[in-house]
């Protein structure tokens, strides 16, 4: 639900602020912006990744990586994921109901996979939205799969009944082989930023990157590179055959309204199908 990924390590919320985000959901401060990703082979409109952001009403749109830990220890990512999952679908539902079948991607945190009604809340959630499951895209960290692996397939098995795709997030070839994640039921796996940054500059990078869309192709998977912010970057992932690219170089994350225009000047400007 972050544009990046939300380092564990940090600074903890000012107190002040913390106080304020108890009561943050009931005051509807929450809001979500969305980030476009783009088929890098074809150049076409894939999707949007939600993302949760907070409005407070004195300080202003507080950055993610001061709320979301202090929400993951406290629990109330739960509650605060539930809002942005049924948000998100609801969003999707309306772009899908104007003619575009492009997939919403979603984040979920550990606290959410562990919950045992998550499932269920996922099922209620496509139900009431009238959202098509094969458009929604769930990602989940590493961490949040191999906390309890055998729980997580469990409930990774029983989302893909539903009809929904499942990514791994913030994958990092080199520091994770991708065989940890063959277990999993999953469909995408999302390449980390920080490793994008350096397939440019590191022929290490850029041959963990050859070698993991080998691997992918093999276990019937779709590679997804998140920041990618210059046309160097996008050209190197190109020829890798990278499936999906998301970063600066296409779009920052936008309110709904400014997505609107994105999708009709996209349409108008690329030829390409949304």
């Amino acid at each position: 639900m972050v544009n990046e990924p939300v380092n564990s390590h940090s600074t903890q919320l000012d107190p002040g602020l913390a106080d304020d985000l108890t009561h943050a959901l009931t005051s509807g401060q929450y809001f979500l912006m969305y980030q476009p990703t783009i088929d890098l082979q074809s150049g076409a409109f894939a999707g949007v990744e939600a993302l949760l952001r907070w409005r407070h009403p004195e300080r202003g749109v507080v950055s993610p990586e001061e709320f979301i830990p202090a929400l993951e220890a406290s629990g109330d990512i739960v509650a605060v994921g539930r809002w942005a999952l049924r948000t998100a679908c609801l969003q999707g539902a309306q772009w899908h109901a104007r003619g575009y079948r492009f997939v919403v991607s979603v984040n979920v945190s550990a606290n959410e996979l562990e919950d045992a009604d998550f499932v269920h809340d996922v099922e209620a959630t496509l139900v009431a939205s009238d959202f098509d499951p094969a458009l929604l895209v769930l990602e989940f960290s590493q961490r949040a799969l191999l906390n309890d692996p055998e729980q997580a397939t469990s409930r990774l098995v029983s989302l893909k009944s539903l009809g929904v795709r499942l990514a791994v997030d913030d994958f990092a070839p080199g520091r994770s082989p991708l065989a940890n994640l063959e277990r999993f039921p999953i469909d995408l796996v999302k390449l980390d930023r920080d490793f994008i940054a350096a397939i440019t500059s590191s022929s290490e990078a850029a041959s963990l990157v050859h070698t993991l869309v080998l691997l992918a192709r093999s276990l019937n998977l779709q590679i997804v590179a998140s920041g990618i912010e210059d046309a160097e970057q996008r050209r190197r992932l190109q020829f890798e055959e990278v499936d999906i690219g998301q970063g600066f170089l296409f779009s920052r994350p936008h309110e709904v309204a400014e997505i609107d225009r994105f999708l009709e000047d996209f349409a108008i400007f690329s030829g390409k199908p949304l």
